[in-house]
């Protein structure tokens, strides 16, 4: 560990709110004391800070001692939950504070598979005097009891109870309801009900990856019940148009099991087992496409990808070279994979005569093929040669917006640095596609550089706070639209779904509070009402969901365009979320937490209970083999897993691990995210072969995933840099 951290980790320790109880606060101070101590998966101390609180305040006493339960509930501790909870029903069997405490004891038991005696403990929050009125939520909390039961008429008539109160809530609530009812509807052999309310569920399925499953389970219903005209159609449609999701092979698998392999194309079916890395199969599929049918060219190239994937390059050389030479509409594609395989070998003259090849194969995407041809010219020191293709380029078409700040970027790049030309040329980069990667870059190189890591100059919080222009500006924007930030703020404040949302927040239920959320904004968003979606927001930010308040803000972005958004808006598109946290480390690792955001945006939609497949955990999505080894160099002796779920630790350890990065890569941006995503003897490699000219290893990197994420994480760096940087 570097010196610097050692004496930095005495920073964290006092700026961390310390657990004590002054009997002279309001109460107010105290809770905000403890939530502050809980947000940031500090348990041990909001623990001990109620238990004081219980022992010497005797009017706070109930409440803090649901307040401790529910913290030991998050920290795994369900026997301790339970004992406190227990102690708070004995002693203040009239507190107002019950009817928490018996729903916190439902949720207790339930993660302690005690399901009977959670179905106990919602009749007693039920029966208790002044509980929160939930809507269907309570219905749904049994319906999940009593499936972990087996009891499935219980499941079902739950999932009724709750799809008849309030029309069974917004949408993602009734899709639980929904399947609720119809996996009782499966396990009483009912097949026909449970057809029905998938079907439901169908309707309401707003992302392909969830659309794909209903159509995959309703098929498959459907089929059982020897609908086989139904299930045919489902099967196909999950095989031909969500061929990239999980359940398409399933749904192939189906097709052919039925004898009827034959509905899809040897492509489609191809595509299916390429997607699921069935790589043989993927490559059969294909050889049985017909050289003169229409889908030849394409099962070709995607046979090329399949061997690729085998290691078997030469005959995914054989292949391409076969579609290049078939004067296909496929040939440009194939000669555009050939010249990327030339420049991964290193032949950069092989790859610029593909590349030219695709210029005259495909004219339409003549633009493409000379940036590709200019750039194996940039790349042997030819400038001028690459110059003269990037023009030409240009001059064709004209190209695409991006295409065209990519080109007019690398001419910049081929021109004398700080030439009129190239500064022009950046100038047009610029404006072509202001918000595209090289769009970024080009505004970057005309007005500072982002390259290199920067420490933000306060080392404070200010940062965090709207300056007074910006809260002008937003004033005047709300007030465009007849109306102030205040006022639709109160509007929101009062809709009944945030105040179902804050009801279930106190709950604990966070995910189904999300579903109020996500409910309003879809009403707010079908009116183009980004007003209101802003407010809702800035409420998801104070009710530490930042997540949501991320998902609101590209919401808003997708409808009217960043640039129509006040400044105050945009930084709900980037929010700065666990800023305080943020601020105290990026400060103990001097590391700027401007960079720290734009990884979180991208690594965890700042979503603390985020898990990847790869088992990446947390807010910063450290491995569990890289947490520990961090763990170790830190002297967190007392480290388990499950404490990168912890705002605090997970921020620690990510910005530490940064910080070592950037150490190692002396302060370059691009290098140390790409060992950030990819590991550090991965990117060794690429440094001794590519060098470390920022563009060029980018623009060279083999590995998809992490070009793309070096784009996003750059992108999102900027866009921090230019809503707080200068604050």
């Amino acid at each position: 560990m570097r010196a610097h951290a050692l004496v930095l980790l005495v920073v964290v320790a006092l700026v961390t709110p310390a657990a004590s109880v002054d009997g002279a606060q309001p109460a107010d101070v105290i809770w905000d004391q403890g939530h502050q101590l809980f947000r940031r998966g500090q348990y041990d101390q909001a623990q001990q800070l109620y238990a004081d609180v219980a022992a010497q305040m005797p009017d706070l006493a109930p409440r803090a001692l649901l307040l401790e339960a529910r913290t030991a509930f998050a920290d795994g501790g369900t026997n301790t939950a339970e004992t406190i909870l227990q102690q708070l029903l004995d002693a203040y069997p009239s507190s107002d504070q019950v009817a928490g405490a018996y729903f916190t004891l439902e949720q207790v038991r339930r993660a302690a598979s005690n399901c009977a005696g959670a179905v106990r403990a919602l009749d007693a929050f039920e029966a208790s005097p002044g509980h929160a009125n939930i809507g269907p939520y309570v219905a749904l909390q049994r319906a999940q009891c009593a499936a972990s039961l087996g009891d499935w008429p219980a499941e079902l008539n739950a999932a009724r109870q709750a799809l008849s109160i309030e029309g069974g809530g917004p949408r993602l609530t009734q899709i639980e309801a929904l399947e609720r009812a119809g996996d009782a509807e499966t396990r009483l052999g009912r097949k026909q009900d449970a057809l029905y309310y998938y079907n439901q569920s169908l309707g309401l399925a707003g992302t392909r990856a969830y659309r794909a499953e209903m159509l995959f389970t309703t098929a498959a219903i459907a089929r059982a019940l020897g609908q086989d005209a139904l299930a045919i159609d489902r099967f196909r449609a999950v095989v031909v148009d969500y061929a990239d999701q999980a359940r398409a092979p399933g749904a192939l698998d189906a097709l052919i099991d039925m004898d009827l392999g034959a509905t899809v194309s040897p492509l489609q079916a191809g595509m299916v087992r390429l997607n699921d890395r069935d790589y043989r199969k993927a490559v059969s599929l294909f050889d049985q496409v017909d050289s003169a049918s229409a889908d030849w060219g394409p099962a070709q190239l995607s046979r090329a990808e399949a061997l690729l994937k085998l290691g078997d390059e030469e005959r995914a050389r054989r292949t391409l070279s076969a579609v290049a030479d078939g004067a296909t509409r496929d040939a440009g594609s194939a000669l555009l994979r050939l010249g990327q395989l030339d420049e991964r070998s290193g032949d950069e003259s092989a790859a610029e005569s593909k590349y030219v090849r695709m210029a005259d194969a495909a004219p339409d995407r003549a633009a493409e093929a000379l940036f590709h041809v200019g750039f194996t010219r940039f790349v042997r020191d030819d400038r001028a040669g690459a110059l003269d293709a990037w023009q030409t380029a240009l001059g064709s078409g004209p190209p695409a917006p991006v295409l065209q700040a990519e080109l007019q970027y690398w001419s910049a790049r081929a021109l004398p640095a700080g030439s009129p030309q190239g500064q022009e040329a950046l100038n047009r980069a610029a404006a072509a596609a202001p918000e595209s990667y090289y769009g970024l870059r080009a505004q970057e190189q005309l007005n500072g550089t982002l390259s290199m890591a920067s420490l933000l100059p306060s080392s404070g919080t200010a940062w965090l706070t709207l300056s007074q222009n910006e809260v002008q500006e937003r004033a005047d924007w709300f007030a465009a639209l007849n109306t102030t930030p205040e006022r639709v703020a109160r509007e929101v404040g009062a809709s009944a779904a945030l105040q179902r949302a804050d009801a279930l927040l106190e709950l604990g239920l966070r995910t189904e509070a999300g579903w109020e959320i996500d409910g309003a904004v879809e009403q707010y968003a079908q009116n183009r009402d980004v007003a209101h979606m802003s407010a809702v927001a800035d409420w998801a930010q104070t009710h530490d969901l930042p997540q949501l308040t991320l998902r609101i803000g590209k919401q808003m972005r997708d409808l009217v365009g960043l640039s129509a958004l006040p400044r105050a808006l945009q930084k709900q598109v980037y929010p700065a979320a666990w800023g305080d946290l943020v601020a105290e480390q990026a400060a103990a690792y001097a590391v700027d937490p401007l960079l720290v955001l734009a990884i979180m945006r991208q690594e965890s939609s700042f979503d603390p209970r985020a898990q990847s497949n790869a088992q990446a955990m947390g807010l910063t999505q450290i491995v569990p083999s890289t947490a520990r080894n961090i763990a170790s160099r830190l002297g967190r002796d007392d480290f388990v897993l499950r404490d990168l779920f912890k705002p605090q630790t997970s921020l620690q350890f990510g910005t530490w691990f940064m910080s070592q990065l950037l150490g190692d890569y002396k302060g370059r941006i691009f290098p140390s995210l790409a060992a950030y995503n990819a590991g550090g003897g991965t990117v060794a490699r690429w440094l001794q072969r590519f060098g470390d000219d920022p563009d060029l290893l980018v623009e060279q990197i083999p590995l998809n995933e992490t070009q793309t994420y070096l784009r996003i994480v750059y992108d999102n760096y900027w866009h921090y840099q230019a809503l707080y940087g200068g604050h």
